[in-house]
């Protein structure tokens, strides 16, 4: 079944509307509306209706956020593992797609991508971890620490060894020696939100909760949309609370995240072979969100076009989101550098077109317009704009053949009819 046709039990204006006011009201932060409005919204698999669920996701953490700094801890767990549920792996927006189109049957080279393992060719200090596993499933438990510490003096920059003497460690319920080593690892990498992470669960078994909060809250700060962060976070505050702890972060400031590059580079992939996923986005009901959603489609293209300079396709994607973006400058230069690539290129001149009427060059549009009708844009809307940029320049005999061409091609163009009639009436 198509990924973007499939059928919603609301009509497609009803869903229109709940999606626009659920991203509208969490845009504007009210977050308890967005959750209640984007939750009358089914699971289909509609490009609206999978960034509505993120967005879902991201009001329920965003309102956790918000109970946790307020000290409402059983609220916060709550509506947090709700986040939890619907983003497991704390993705952020372009790797929440990326997962999503993954998962449809058309959508094959993300899927693959997004598959692919590593190399099965292991190195020394990757089968050292190797062995030391299998040591410690055989009970060997002594041997296999002895092997990880080897492989840290051996090759002390592989901060992976260290998370697995961690986890060795703390198995065994020796945390002082687990604190030591992920101390070790976050010194070694500080922007490691995983070491802190362990680190600070093993502080938290050692009761010193107060340290637990301060790695957790950097380790949130890195990580923002990992809501069982955000819970792990709740429960150290409240077990610090015993301590007389007092908290000196703020869980809803801004975020260190690095950008998925990853995911933008499935997307990429995707959007190449699948132009219908920029279609998708462009058909989205206009909404306060756009800036958000559009600069991360923006993104993906202008990546994509890092290595792909050549496809005229990615130009003209970019130049259509410039343009949903207000961008005209921007939408008219790649408009033109598809055009560059493939003067006959249809869809790219009729945008160009467009974007040049826009600005009243009327000489310009008609002329861009003129080269669509003549490599094959041979359609109503593009007879009726020529219609429109000539009777602007008052060449009224030119209009009239331009909106009867249109007429000739859809009688049904009522636009097209009456401006007609009100020229041939004059």
């Amino acid at each position: 079944m198509s990924f973007f046709r499939r059928k919603d039990t609301l009509s497609p204006a009803a869903a229109a509307n709940i999606y626009r006011d659920g991203m509208n009201a969490f845009e504007r932060g009210s977050y308890a509306e967005a959750i209640d409005t984007l939750s009358r919204l089914n699971s289909s698999h509609a490009l609206s209706n999978t960034l509505a669920r993120f967005y879902l996701g991201q009001a329920y953490h965003k309102l956790g956020l918000e109970c946790l700094r307020d000290g409402q801890h059983e609220k916060a767990v709550e509506l947090l593992s709700k986040a939890r549920d619907i983003n497991p792996d704390a993705q952020g927006l372009p790797g929440h797609l990326a997962a999503a189109f993954a998962g449809q049957r058309r959508f094959d080279l993300a899927a693959a991508e997004l598959e692919r393992t590593p190399d099965a060719t292991l190195d020394e200090t990757s089968h050292a971890i190797q062995q030391a596993h299998a040591l410690a499933r055989d009970g060997r438990r002594e041997e296999a620490i002895r092997i990880l510490v080897d492989a840290i003096d051996e090759s002390p920059q592989r901060n992976d060894v260290r998370l697995h003497l961690g986890l060795l460690y703390a198995s065994g319920e020796d945390y002082l020696d687990a604190i030591c080593v992920f101390t070790e690892a976050v010194e070694f990498a500080p922007l490691n939100a995983e070491m802190r992470t362990r680190l600070a669960l093993c502080l938290a078994a050692a009761e010193d909760h107060a340290e637990a909060v301060e790695h957790l809250a950097i380790a949130q700060k890195l990580r923002p949309n990992d809501a069982q962060l955000a819970l792990y976070l709740t429960m150290a505050l409240d077990a610090a609370k015993m301590t007389c702890f007092k908290l000196r972060y703020d869980p809803t400031g801004g975020n260190l995240q690095p950008t998925d590059d990853r995911s933008l580079d499935v997307l990429g992939d995707l959007l190449t072979s699948e132009p219908e996923f920029v279609e998708a986005f462009l058909k989205l009901p206009e909404s306060e969100v756009d800036r958000d959603l559009f600069g991360t489609l923006l993104s993906i293209i202008e990546r994509a076009l890092d290595t792909r300079p050549e496809f005229a396709d990615l130009h003209y994607h970019c130049a259509r989101v410039y343009e949903r973006l207000g961008r005209t400058d921007e939408a008219i230069a790649e408009a033109n550098n598809a055009l560059e690539i493939n003067p006959r290129y249809v869809q790219a001149l009729i945008q160009l077109g467009k974007l040049y009427a826009e600005r009243d060059a009327t000489i310009e549009a008609r002329e861009r317009l003129s080269q669509a009708v003549l490599f094959g844009g041979d359609y109503p809307d593009v007879h009726f704009m020529l219609g429109e940029l000539f009777r602007a320049d008052g060449a009224t005999d030119e209009a009239i053949s331009e909106y009867q061409r249109a007429l000739d091609l859809n009688q049904n163009y009522h636009q097209a009819r009456t401006a007609l009639e009100a020229l041939s009436a004059a």
